[in-house]
């Protein structure tokens, strides 16, 4: 009886491991295909992994597509351009009124005039439950006061890490 018990707890602990690697894998690639969409400034791509919040919240899809593609124009006429956008780790999540919410720490490195622009910062990723498809939320301007204003679910169990300041590295001559 106690090793029927026993195996089925171990079983259990397995299934649950299983899962959360299963979870964070997902979100790892997820997240470097957003990340891609990004350097290569593919507005639809980044569109199909905007939140579905925000995208209501600009006026639809096509005034949403209309600002990530005046991001870019301005972006590409100041002189920067996303060279670099690495997911570290570890992912945190956390499963909130049947949403898989997800902090995702991320590495940026823009080429600006002078040098680079390093940049640590985090994205939420969010998923429905049973759904693979990804949603990602830049944290850039979301925090702790503002975050269910675009996540509703989102019950603060998992807290958005203090923002860093980017770091210039000047272009050596």
């Amino acid at each position: 009886m106690l090793k029927t018990q026993l195996s089925t707890i171990l079983f259990v602990l397995l299934l649950s491991f299983t899962a959360k690697g299963q979870i964070e894998s997902n979100i790892i690639n997820a997240a470097h295909a957003y990340a891609r969409a990004q350097i290569n400034s593919d507005v639809e791509a980044i569109l199909n992994f905007t939140h579905p919040g925000l995208i209501e919240q600009a006026g639809g899809r096509e005034e949403m597509k209309k600002t990530w593609q005046k991001i870019y124009d301005n972006q590409q006429s100041k002189g920067i351009r996303l060279q670099e956008f690495r997911v570290k780790e570890p992912i945190q999540h956390t499963r909130s009124s049947g949403e898989i919410h997800a902090l995702v720490p991320v590495v940026t490195t823009s080429k600006v005039p002078g040098g680079q622009l390093i940049t640590e910062t985090n994205l939420i990723a969010v998923s429905e439950e049973g759904n693979d498809r990804w949603y990602f939320l830049e944290t850039t301007s979301i925090d702790e006061r503002n975050v269910t204003k675009v996540l509703e679910k989102w019950d603060g169990s998992l807290i958005l890490p203090f923002k860093k300041a980017p770091v210039f590295k000047e272009d050596k001559k």
